[in-house]
């Protein structure tokens, strides 16, 4: 354990030249006392979108703004949904996507009127860019009710958005498995991995089983990588909780799933820690926490370039203090952005990494410390050009509340100071 430690010290301490590279700009603003669980999307004409919940006594709102480029003060948009019957949660949070023909599109999580202990899944779309949004519908209206939730979003070509979700409800007589799990969470079928298409008229088609038995409350991602949709989250296959993808491929057809790499974590219970991943061009990125050898670890893996062999995850951070809840976003010139949640001195600190295209770490950044706990939630990271936006959760004494932080490098930053010849 001790030579472990000095080996990663010193791992650290030859990247210190590099430490000043990343410029972090805390913003003043905040959406105040009640908020949490941010999550931030790009929009593609640039800037960010930011959506969040929002505590007001027994109710609690999805809240939408808009930050345009260079903006420290958001364009605050219509409220997606409001409600009593919310599934509020640390670590399962609603996210927006923006289709390819432009909608906005996000999801709520509320407790079910159907059973008790069930959670749904509701839908909603905006066509006027924030201004108003559709009534709610629910992805699994014509299944029994059940455990759904940790759901990705996607655009997946004109007005459709590729949903993937875990779902322990019943399992359809028809579906296709990929491989046979067992009731590991206390109910009657094993946490699975599903995945459906809407479109603007609500109604869920192309609906699949992705894998029958995964790890049951780690948030899930998908990205669109060289023509094909990859999802990755943590499986349980045989009891490893390891990372897996499942690619669509360009014909739609969903491929078995397969491992991201073999780290062989076993665990009794859910780590509540899911991966994240990115593209930038054709390289991808998956970031990811496991503590199958020793003290929890944060790893990158990049795939390989075309010629250059198996790619190697490469080690982040490592430590008893480290909680992984990772995100990752792309960066520069074939090169991205990674953030997770470490610790040091009895504090969480929220810290940043810029990798290169070569997948060498180029620079690293502690951004703040929190109190560690649940209530930091899961940070949330988004590229938009050479701007990032970073998103977290303040625990106060007076309650939770986002904040954020924009990222430059410090090369960007002073080539958009140098004056012109």
């Amino acid at each position: 354990m001790i030579v472990r430690s000095l080996v990663f010290a010193l791992f650290v301490a030859l990247l210190a030249p590099a430490v000043f590279a990343l410029q972090v700009e805390p913003l003043a603003w905040t959406p105040g006392a009640g908020s949490a669980q941010p999550a931030v999307t790009p929009l593609p004409e640039g800037g960010f979108l930011l959506n969040w919940q929002q505590r007001e006594g027994e109710e609690a709102r999805l809240r939408v703004a808009r930050f345009d480029a260079g903006v420290d003060v958001p364009e605050l948009r219509a409220d997606l949904a409001h409600g009593r019957d919310w599934f509020l949660n640390w670590a399962d949070f609603p996210s927006l996507a923006v289709l390819d023909n432009g909608d906005w599109i996000g999801f709520t999580l509320r407790r079910s009127a159907r059973s008790p202990g069930a959670t749904d899944i509701h839908l909603q779309r905006s066509t006027d860019g924030g201004g108003s949004w559709s009534a709610p519908v629910r992805v699994d209206a014509r299944e029994p009710a059940g455990q759904r939730g940790f759901a990705a979003l996607l655009a997946d070509g004109g007005d459709r958005a590729l949903l993937v979700w875990l779902d322990a409800g019943a399992v359809p007589e028809h579906s296709a498995q990929h491989r046979h799990g067992h009731d590991h969470h206390g109910h009657g079928s094993a946490m699975r991995l599903r995945a459906a298409v809407f479109g603007r008229d609500g109604q869920p088609r192309e609906v699949a089983e992705l894998d029958a038995d995964t790890c049951s409350c780690c948030p899930t991602d998908l990205v669109r990588h060289r023509g094909e949709v990859l999802a990755v989250y943590r499986d349980h296959a045989e009891g490893i909780r390891d990372i897996a993808q499942v690619r669509r491929d360009r014909d739609g057809r969903w491929q078995a799933p397969q491992p991201i790499h073999a780290d062989g974590w076993r665990l009794p219970g859910c780590p509540v820690n899911g991966p994240a991943a990115a593209v930038n061009g054709d390289r991808l990125a998956v970031a990811w926490s496991t503590m199958a050898h020793g003290p929890m670890q944060v790893k990158l893996m990049l795939d390989p370039a075309p010629g250059t062999g198996v790619a190697v995850p490469l080690l982040l951070d490592a430590g008893t203090a480290v909680l992984g809840r990772v995100d990752v976003a792309p960066w520069g010139e074939d090169g991205f952005l990674v953030g997770w949640v470490g610790g040091e001195g009895g504090d969480a600190v929220l810290r940043l990494a810029q990798i290169d295209a070569g997948g060498r770490i180029t620079a690293r950044r502690d951004v703040v410390r929190l109190p560690p706990g649940r209530q930091i939630g899961q940070p949330r990271l988004a590229t938009s050009g050479a701007v990032a936006l970073l998103a977290w959760t303040e625990p106060r004494s007076d309650g939770t509340r986002v904040r954020l932080a924009r990222i430059q490098s410090r090369e960007q930053v002073q080539s958009s100071i140098r004056p012109s010849r």
